[in-house]
């Protein structure tokens, strides 16, 4: 029988991990909870590990994110007016436009109505809500405090979408310039080059370089398409297999991280995500220990994530988490600097919450400035490639006709 190493706390906030053999992650999941655990982590003894391709889909779908922001605005909108919660899912069900929308609701509201807690009947819904999201609505319910803890999740998520709404909304120009750029490549290459080609031939004088190489691009095009797939399917199955290794996910991602400019980007984009979701899960009342633990799931750098793993364990020996921080994982000081004033004051769900504000603020700014530099550098760099292909076409034109004209 598969067996799997798990992560999990209990209903008193103790951290517990170990190992259970179980027939799927599935039946591990539903006999840790019949044991009142609370599992966040779960990862297979027997086979390395899920392969990429076969990972079940959280919030790395489009549908899944919109589905949980969807779900968790309306759902927190009522229960914030004092509804009961089957009623809520209820009206959910009933109202939402969204199909998936109302089988999720009808999914809970049937768990529910057969005594389950709503953190344990999402927690049988894995590709909707993700390990850290089930955490804070446990610790929610464990406290009396549902309503305020989902309205504090639908800020995160919002949070979250806005970020990356922003980024794509600042792609769709550059990414309509280039779209553009390639068209009128490939009419210049495939029409207007050809039908020149006579001129010079008929004049005797010799085809320019640039002429000769577009003929040669357009008459053998297909095969250069061919080899370029060929070469970018080989390259993507290089890092794919690359990525399969835990090592060498984490040396690649710490050379990610010393890029320049692209680094500190990536740093300070996980920081937040890292801040955003820990502060959010301190305020809801889960424990320190099984809240970071949660929340270094969402970074997605394997460098940092390891370096995250370690500070809990220094936590866990009685480390305060900024000292441990700082002695394990490269985050930005400013960050650490909050940090450590937070948890010395008591307050570390709330300037955690602060950093997270602080760091999307500065990324915004960096992707605004990004994208004012980038679209006329496109511009120009476009312009200069279009005028290198042109230029010399209609120079040896204007030589011929000089001739004629003599």
């Amino acid at each position: 029988m598969p067996r799997f190493r798990y992560q999990a706390y209990g209903t008193d906030g103790a951290f517990a991990e170990g190992t259970i053999e179980a027939a799927s992650v599935a039946a591990a999941d539903a006999t840790l909870w019949a044991q009142g655990l609370s599992p966040f982590q779960m990862r297979s003894l027997d086979g390395g590990g899920t392969p990429w391709w076969n990972r079940e889909i959280t919030l790395g779908g489009g549908a899944a994110r919109g589905d949980l922001l969807a779900f968790t605005r309306e759902f927190s909108t009522l229960c914030s007016a004092d509804i009961p919660m089957d009623d809520a899912l209820r009206i959910v069900q009933a109202q939402t436009s969204l199909a998936r929308l109302k089988t999720l609701a009808a999914a809970l509201l049937a768990d529910v109505l057969n005594g389950r807690p709503l953190s344990e009947a999402m927690h049988g819904q894995p590709r909707i809500f993700p390990a850290d999201y089930v955490a804070v609505v446990r610790a929610g319910e464990s406290g009396g405090r549902l309503a305020q803890v989902l309205s504090e999740l639908a800020e995160l998520l919002e949070r979250r979408a806005e970020i990356r709404a922003r980024i794509q909304s600042a792609l769709i120009y550059p990414a309509m310039l280039i779209v553009l750029s390639l068209v009128t490549l490939a009419i210049i290459i495939g029409g207007v080059i050809p039908s020149m080609a006579p001129i010079f031939t008929q004049s005797g004088k010799p085809v320019p370089l640039t002429i000769q190489a577009m003929l040669a691009l357009q008459a053998h095009w297909l095969e250069i398409v061919l080899a370029s797939l060929a070469a970018l399917a080989l390259l993507g199955g290089s890092i794919g297999f690359a990525m399969t290794d835990a090592a060498r996910r984490r040396r690649l991602d710490r050379l990610l991280l010393r890029l320049p400019l692209a680094g500190s980007f990536l740093l300070q984009q996980d920081t937040a995500r890292f801040a955003r979701t820990l502060g959010t899960m301190l305020s809801a009342g889960v424990p320190l220990i099984p809240a970071t633990r949660s929340a270094s799931e969402v970074v997605g750098n394997d460098h940092l994530r390891a370096g995250l793993e370690q500070a809990i364990e220094k936590v866990q020996q009685g480390t305060a988490l900024h000292r441990a921080l700082r002695e394990t994982v490269a985050l930005p000081a400013v960050a650490l600097q909050m940090i450590a004033v937070g948890e010395e004051a008591g307050r570390l769900d709330r300037m955690l919450l602060r950093v997270a504000e602080m760091l999307e603020k500065q990324l915004q700014t960096r992707v605004d400035r990004f994208m004012a530099a980038l679209t006329p550098a496109m511009t120009v760099g476009i312009a200069l490639i279009i005028g290198a292909l042109i230029m010399p076409v209609m120079t040896a034109v204007l030589s011929i006709n000089d001739l004629a004209g003599r």
